[in-house]
């Protein structure tokens, strides 16, 4: 089945693979990029869209007419701030107010607080990426408080290899350390229409 989706944090090194496959699927897709010149793929069915998470009416205009919502946003500095959590929170409440249901989220392992493995959960996280984390953190209990209809998938180290099509799915600790980009975009693009992880956050990891 082809969707009309857009995606928001689409100049990101998985929003970008996330829109190509899509693309390649036969879907419509938006790309929502703060910089769209970051946007490398021209094709038909591509519309880009220049604007700020941060700026609801930009935000709420371009939601307004797709099928689903995919979230891949992240941020380039570990420093306190609130640009995810904010950003999310301005796509739910455009997505309510334009009846768009379907959100599938990226995040990341570790989120939970105990499923990113020692070396990840208790060196990296707390030294290099506790700000970053805070706000993933707070991401979740906006997407939790929200009428949407979610998936968040909570990916290990994303990696820039090829696409495998043999990761692993599963609803607690994640089995690898890494996996390529190109496999959490296939999977957040096979929950345009599987919707047995609704309301859940699934890790993904490479076998």
């Amino acid at each position: 089945m082809k969707s009309n989706i857009i995606v928001f944090g689409a100049s990101g090194k998985t929003g970008i693979l996330i829109v190509y496959q899509a693309l390649n699927q036969g879907h419509q897709v938006t790309a929502f990029a703060r910089q769209p010149s970051k946007v490398t793929i021209e094709h038909k069915n591509l519309r880009i869209i220049r604007g700020d998470v941060l700026d609801y009416d930009k935000v709420k205009e371009a939601v307004q007419g797709h099928d689903v919502v995919l979230c891949a946003l992240g941020v380039d500095k570990n420093k306190p701030n609130t640009v995810i959590s904010d950003g999310t929170r301005n796509i739910l409440k455009a997505m309510e107010s334009t009846g768009v249901k379907r959100f599938i989220c990226m995040s990341s392992a570790g989120i939970l607080g105990n499923d990113g493995g020692f070396w990840f959960g208790k060196i990296i996280m707390p030294l290099f990426l506790n700000h970053v984390f805070d706000d993933k953190k707070r991401q979740v209990n906006v997407i939790r408080e929200s009428n949407a209809d979610w998936v968040i998938i909570r990916p290990v180290g994303l990696t820039d290899a090829p696409k495998t099509n043999t990761y692993k799915v599963n609803p607690g600790i994640p089995t690898s350390k890494s996996i390529p980009r190109a496999d959490v975009a296939d999977f957040m693009l096979k929950l345009l229409t599987d919707k047995r992880y609704d309301g859940q956050m699934p890790a993904l990891s490479s076998h």
